[in-house]
């Protein structure tokens, strides 16, 4: 206490006013002078509170200075005494940390030059002290230096002249703010961090010639500037240290991670330690001789042809027959390549219902059927489960194939018995149609000649010209309409007949093409538009008509729903006579196929529509009927640009297949 009643001595020697502050803003010493101008009495101010003590505005700008001293910022409190005509005082705050708790001293002398009668220089230093708070409050509050800079300007011109004529231009790191003075005449100030310039402030006025600017606002631009230099040096070395610090931080969660993982590899081993354990324990249930027991189970597993696994109630594999997957691990991980349990696991359901239980499950392509038994422990209590796996996607698939194959048994029936009606009132309309053509044929020369003298003549509401213009097309569209009826009910008729698969008819592949094209008109041409490029006069050979047809439907509708969705694709289908063979192609410009999916483009049950209900049959029935005839389908497949599919079916001299197998020997 003694060492401080000594400082107060020596900083009252050195500085008219003094006032020493506790962290509760309480008053501990006063030096006479700043008290004799506190106070118009002589009072005790000594342990009184500050706000019992200054003034409301000196009280603001005292406690804003002790926040930013104890920061390590540096500010400046304004005294404004009680007694009337007093000068406003700055004073400069410090902070020191005592082992009884921290004090605030603010100290500084009087100003001379200032009187009341000359009230002009007061208010202007006055308005420079308001500015330097300003822009202290200002560097301690702003969350960034953009900010800071942003703000500058508005706090900046309270300290000048003529505020409201200021031009204020920073440039920091690169990076300018405001509007640049004139460049003859304006007030600056470095901004220094490092013993390096990284900028600096300009201030002038928009009408350089018009304001004169004082030395007294160079000096208080060059404070501001001292004050933001040191505030952004701390800025950078506060930088520096979270930087380092973050290093750190990133150091240590590695390491953290690290050691996660060594404790997480200890636990896997103990894991498989105790799954050896309850190993042994089942084989020791089924059989005292535990070295026969598991001999005789591990045979019996690797005899099944089903996949077998035995979990335990954590979900854990204890045993398989099946060689990829390690004992150990989670069942619907190395089963199912899943992150969690299963939404229907069985486990949960035999421990709730203590029952056997079979279901059938889908699994990527494959539909798999589920025998799942319980084992009990002593207490009656489920401990495992035995899981049996059967692959019964070809039995699944054959049922969808004899489903589908009723439903087209129906259709053909359906189908026959359709055209049965639609053919007989389209024979009453083309036999109409060519004696209504007939009967226009002898009218209209006579409607002619009449028309000629009765110029105003209308039929059906039209003008006798636009009607005779037309009408005879008309008659002709009717016609093609229903020619059209007739050739599509004899194309359904002869798609759903009965096949008894003989290559016994004469094929003639155009009128195939043209057949089938008409059959899935509906279906396809939306997605895409159907081009015939089909050569005249092609020698026909003995086949079967209706599979042939089977193979170019299947080939066209695959094309269409090949088609990008946005745009409209065309479908180009050619013949050629190639010495003894004639080659059928079906080019899309679809979406085309990766290499992967042309490997196994005709393997039965291969499809990329099994969600559109597909069941990758078409094609390699396809291949088989094209191989039946002698002949061969090829693909060649760009992805983004399309598809070519190929059929050549070899022909001799007098237009009959060449048998099975004889292709490659000629």
């Amino acid at each position: 206490m003694l060492q401080l009643e000594k400082f107060y001595v020596f900083m009252e020697n050195n500085f008219d006013y003094l006032l020493v502050v506790g962290s509760d803003e309480k008053v501990i010493h006063i030096s006479q002078f700043l008290l004799r101008d506190c106070c118009s009495e002589a009072i005790e101010v000594e342990g009184k509170f500050i706000n019992e003590v200054l003034t409301e505005n000196s009280l603001n700008t005292f406690r804003s200075a002790m926040a930013l001293a104890r920061a390590g910022t540096r500010g400046i409190a304004v005294f404004t005494s009680t007694i009337e005509n007093s000068n406003s005082i700055p004073l400069k705050p410090g902070h020191a940390d005592l082992e009884d708790g921290e004090i605030f001293l603010f100290f500084g002398n009087r100003l001379e030059g200032i009187r009341k009668d000359n009230e002009w220089e007061k208010e202007e230093r006055i308005k420079e002290l308001s500015c330097l708070y300003a822009v202290t409050d200002l560097i301690e509050y702003s969350r960034s230096v953009d900010e800071f800079f942003r703000k500058l300007p508005k706090c900046l011109s309270t300290g000048m002249m003529y505020p409201d004529e200021v031009v204020i231009y920073t440039i920091y790191q690169g990076i300018e703010y405001g509007q640049k003075p004139s460049q003859d005449n304006y007030l600056s100030v470095n901004l220094v961090t490092g013993k390096s310039v990284k900028g600096e402030i300009q201030v002038g006025y928009l009408d350089s010639g018009e304001h004169e600017l004082l030395p007294e606002e160079q000096r208080m631009l060059d404070e501001i500037g001292r004050t933001l230099n040191i505030a952004l040096e701390r800025k950078e070395l506060r930088d520096r240290m979270t930087l380092k610090q973050d290093e750190e931080a990133d150091f240590n969660r590695r390491l953290k991670t690290l050691e996660r993982e060594i404790d997480g590899k200890t636990g896997e081993l103990e894991e498989q330690k105790n799954n050896l354990n309850i190993v042994n324990s089942y084989l020791d249930r089924v059989n005292q001789g535990w070295e026969e027991s598991k001999v005789r189970l591990e045979t019996m597993f690797k005899a099944i042809p089903d996949d077998v696994v035995l979990l335990d109630t954590k979900r854990k594999i204890v045993m398989t027959n099946r060689e990829d997957i390690t004992p150990g691990n989670y069942c619907f991980k190395a089963l199912f390549d899943r992150k969690s349990p299963c939404e229907d696991c069985r486990l949960a359901r035999i421990q709730r219902d203590k029952t056997p239980l079979t279901l059938t499950i889908k699994h990527e392509n494959r539909f798999l059927e589920v025998h799942a038994l319980p084992f009990y422990n002593q207490d009656n209590e489920v401990d495992g489960i035995l899981e049996f796996y059967r692959d019964v996607t070809l039995e699944k698939t054959y049922e969808q194939q004899i489903q589908q194959a009723a439903k087209l048994a129906s259709l053909g029936q359906l189908v026959s018995g359709i055209g049965h009606e639609i053919n007989n009132p389209n024979q009453f309309i083309r036999g109409n149609i060519k004696i209504i053509k007939q009967a226009l044929n002898d009218i209209l020369p006579i409607v002619d000649k009449y028309y000629e003298s009765h110029r105003e003549l209308e039929i059906a509401r039209l003008k006798y010209d636009f009607f005779r213009q037309h009408i005879m097309t008309l008659v002709d569209d009717m016609a093609h309409g229903s020619e059209r009826i007739k050739s599509i009910v004899e194309g359904l008729r002869t798609f759903a007949r009965k096949d008894e698969g003989l290559l016994v008819d004469t094929v003639d592949i155009n009128t195939l093409i043209e057949a089938s094209a008409r059959l899935v008109y509906n279906q396809v041409h939306k997605r895409a538009d159907i081009n015939l490029d089909l050569e005249e006069n092609l020698p026909t050979f003995a086949g079967n008509s209706q599979k042939i047809e089977q193979v170019l439907v299947n080939l066209i509708v695959n094309a269409g729903e090949a088609m990008l969705e946005d745009i409209k694709g065309i479908i180009t289908i050619r013949t050629r006579l190639s010495g003894k063979e004639i080659s059928i192609e079906i080019e899309d410009n679809g979406r085309g196929m990766d290499e992967k999916t042309l490997k196994q483009i005709f393997d039965p049950f291969f499809t990329t529509k099994r969600a559109r209900g597909g069941t990758g049959l078409g094609l390699a029935i396809a291949y088989n009927i094209i191989e039946e005839h002698g002949g061969k389908i090829s693909v060649f497949s760009t992805l983004g640009a399309g598809t070519i599919f190929t059929i050549k079916i070899p022909v001799n001299h007098n237009g009959t297949p060449i048998a099975k197998g004889a292709v490659e020997n000629n």
